[in-house]
Order: C-alpha cells, then structure tokens, then sequence
C-alpha cells in the first residue's frame, strides 16, 4: 500500500477560478467577503485571527481559496485535530468543515462544490472518515447551516452527499420584563431543604466546578469555565449550584450570549436546572443586559428553554458525510 501524501500546493483550475492554499496577504480580502457572503454571521479581523489563524488545529492546506482573475471569490476551512482537546481526545476519524461560502456571482458556477471537495480531499489525507459541517469545538461560527439565510449552501452539501445529523436552533428572549417563575421559587424551596443552593460564583468554588465538569462535562464545557477563570478567577459571569460543598451544576453568560449549562444528570427532575436558568437570567438583567440568547438548543433542551419564554430565531442543521 502506497503511504498517504499531503495535498500538492499547487493551483488548481476549479471550474470560472482557481483554488489556492490561504495565504496572509489575502486576510484582508476574505474577511470583506465573509462579511459579504455570510450577513448574518459577520466577523472582524480579529475574530478572524484567532478563531481561524490562531486555532490549535490550523493548517493553511485546509483552509482554501477560490480566486478568479486575481480576485478572492470564494472561502472554505478545513480542520481535523492536531492535539487532543481537553475530555474529548483527538476524536479521531473525525473532521470539519468550519466555514464556506461563494461570491454571490459565482455562484452556480461549480466553486462551491469544488471547493467543498478539495477540503474533503485534505481531510482524507489525515484518515478522516467523517465530516460535520459544523459543530466543531472550540472555534465553530454556527452550529450548522442556517436554513433560512443560506438554503443554497444547505442544497449544496444535499447534492454532494452530505445529510442531516441533528437539527439545532437558536433561541432568544427580552430581559426587560423578566421576573422568576413562582416554578423557579418554589423549586428553589424544596432544593433549599436538600441542601442545595443557587450562588453568583466565588473563586472558593474553583476547584470543585472544575472537578464537576472534567468529571461530568468533559470537553467544550470545561474549556469555557477553565478559560474564563483564567482570564478572571473572581468572575461573576458564572453562577453555580452547591450542594454542602459540591458543585452540582454551573451556569455561564457572556454579554447577551447565555451558555453553556450544565447540570448533575442525578438531579435531574428536581428544578436544579430552572432554578440556574432563571437566577442567571435576573443576574443579567441586575447587569443592564436587555436580552438573552443562545446558539444551540435541540431536543429536551429546546423545549425547556420554549417553556421559559425563549422563542426560536435561527434553524440550522448539523450535515455530516461518511467518506468512502
């Protein structure tokens, strides 16, 4: 058998363009198309960097671009794990497709498609038996495609093989007028009684929310405390349950952006989730934070946060592809 081989570097002729590794001096270019391509998802320079450029598992042979006439017309980012992440390991045989997107006149003109098979050719080379398009960790832009914004990028993954693995939503709600349920007081009543409480996080709690997400949440949700208390160890975006002197679920918020959350799955059932879910809510609001929104719901999940006033505002789906 012939050992595998990295992609070539060079161009390839992709139907009105042609493909290219990313280089840096097109940053600029790509960025205004993104902006362009994708309006609904908009990013800075800087967002750029260190969600593309700065990830771990960056590789400038995975992250393409389709050029006609000297112009960047169209975008696409590849990424299989170089180093394993945090719980979750190397996930190997696993890979992503993070963004793509065509210049709206290029469309119909086989880029896209073009595109998305030389970043499945470079996933291949890494024995990647699986792309997700997208939901990858930590660096993803959208849990999926958007339904309503990008149908033709939706229609474009159908034709090339790829299929539904999860239908995800965003949800959103007004804080203005955001009270406690009497379900939420009540709850928080009864787990009063069994020594569980709701608290703003304190740095006395490190080392036992820690211990409860690696142990429990190991993965992205433990990457998102361990940043954030690096970044601020007295942080008080972050509430907690506490039972005696375990943690027994955490909350996170980042300006209106609510998430993630994540509770001990033996308490489930006793309101340890609506009673964190709702005294994060009114501590946003004692912050002036006028709305609460959330990328990614699906399932159980979808329904808890409908039934505590969310309303749906974005549908995605989570595509994956089986390579032969």
């Amino acid at each position: 058998m012939k050992p595998r081989t990295a992609p070539s570097k060079k161009t390839k002729s992709v139907g009105a363009a042609e493909i290219k590794p990313f280089d840096g001096k097109e940053e600029g270019r790509i960025v205004d198309l993104w902006n362009l391509c994708l309006s609904r998802d908009p990013i800075t320079t800087e967002t750029f960097r260190r969600k593309v450029l700065l990830d771990e598992n960056f590789d400038p042979r995975g992250c393409l671009v389709a050029f006609s006439g000297g112009r960047a017309v169209g975008f696409s980012a590849a990424v299989r794990r170089k180093r394993p992440y945090f719980g979750a390991g190397m996930e190997q045989g696993t890979g992503w497709i993070t963004v793509f997107f065509v210049h709206p006149e290029f469309r119909g003109m086989g880029v896209g498609k073009n595109l998305i098979e030389a970043s499945e050719e470079f996933l291949k080379t890494g024995g990647i038996k699986e792309i997700y398009v997208s939901s990858y960790t930590p660096n993803y832009f959208a849990p999926g495609i958007d339904l309503d914004a990008y149908p033709e990028s939706h229609s474009l993954l159908g034709k090339l093989g790829y299929k539904r693995s999860e239908r995800v939503y965003g949800m959103g709600r007004s804080l203005l007028d955001f009270e406690a349920s009497s379900e939420a007081k009540e709850a928080l009543k009864s787990l009063k009684a069994k020594g569980i409480d709701i608290h703003v996080f304190e740095p006395r709690y490190i080392s036992g929310l820690l211990d409860f997400l690696g142990t429990n949440y190991p993965g992205d949700l433990f990457r998102v405390a361990l940043e954030e208390l690096r970044q601020d160890p007295s942080t008080d975006r972050m509430l907690v349950a506490v039972q005696g002197s375990r943690v027994v679920g955490f909350s996170h918020y980042e300006g209106e952006h609510f998430g993630p959350f994540a509770i001990d799955q033996s308490l489930s059932g006793m309101g340890v989730g609506t009673c964190l879910y709702d005294w994060t809510a009114l501590h946003m609001k004692e912050k002036g934070i006028p709305n609460l929104w959330l990328a990614w719901a699906s399932g159980h999940a979808k329904d808890f946060y409908y039934k505590r006033g969310l309303k749906v505002t974005r549908r995605y789906e989570i595509m994956m592809k089986e390579l032969k």
